[in-house]
C-alpha cells in the first residue's frame, strides 16, 4: 500500500492526483476519437458512459454498501476496454503521466471484468481480442 501511495519518486499521491485525473482524461477522449481503436471498444466505452449517466441502474445507488458498486464496475470494465484492450502504440500517443500510474490504473481496471459473468465476458472480449 504505502508504494501505491508513494510511487513516482515519493510524491504523495494526492499531490498527483489533479495532474493524473487530466492524464487520465486526455487518455480516454483521445482514445474515443482515435480510429486506430477498435469500434467495439468505443461501443463498450460509451455504453459504460451512458449507463452510469442514466437514472436507472441494476442495483439501485440508495443500497447502502452495494448501490454504487454496479457503477463502479461497469466505470472499471469501459476503462479496462480501453486500456488493456488497445494497441499500446495507440496508449502512448495519449498517454502523458508517469508509467508507473498508467500500469497500475491497467492492473485496478483489469479486476473489473473478474466480476462479469462468464458468458457476458466472452461476449466483450472474444478469445481473438484476449
Amino acid at each position: 500500500m504505502g508504494d501505491l501511495i508513494k510511487q513516482n519518486g515519493g510524491q504523495p499521491f494526492l499531490s498527483r492526483l489533479p495532474a493524473d485525473l487530466r492524464n487520465i482524461k486526455r487518455l480516454a477522449v483521445g482514445l474515443a476519437r482515435d480510429p486506430r481503436v477498435p469500434r467495439r471498444n468505443k461501443v463498450i466505452f460509451a455504453g459504460v458512459v451512458a449507463y452510469v449517466v442514466m437514472p436507472v441502474d441494476l442495483v439501485p445507488d440508495w443500497l447502502p454498501g452495494i448501490g454504487k458498486l454496479d457503477d463502479l464496475i461497469m466505470v472499471g470494465l469501459a476503462l479496462d476496454s480501453m486500456l488493456n484492450h488497445v494497441p499500446e502504440a495507440v496508449i502512448n500517443d495519449y498517454w502523458q503521466g508517469d508509467r508507473t500510474t498508467l500500469e497500475a490504473i491497467r492492473r485496478t481496471v483489469a479486476t473489473a471484468t473478474e466480476f462479469l459473468p462468464p458468458q457476458i465476458a466472452k461476449t466483450l472480449y472474444p478469445a481473438e481480442l484476449r
